[in-house]
């Protein structure tokens, strides 16, 4: 019990990965591309995302030149 207690603080310091978040967002994104919705919705909040290194956790860098394509098709500054 006591090194679970000890355990919490660290779990809840570390930031959240934030490459599960960007997949995500980029994923919806296609979706609603796809059956002609607007998407870029998703490409924002997958930019915001990868641009707070702080709270969310490192984007890979795969991930970083797939958000740019996003942007460039959204007309998005990344």
């Amino acid at each position: 019990m006591k090194k679970f207690l000890l355990l919490i603080p660290t779990l809840l310091a570390t930031p959240i990965y934030a490459n599960s978040f960007v997949n995500d967002n980029l994923n919806a994104a296609d979706m609603m591309f796809n059956n002609g919705m607007d998407g870029c919705t998703n490409v924002s909040v997958a930019i915001m995302v990868a641009n707070s290194p702080q709270i969310y956790g490192p984007t890979s860098s795969s991930l970083k030149s797939e958000i740019k394509n996003y942007a460039r098709k959204c007309n998005l500054r990344f």
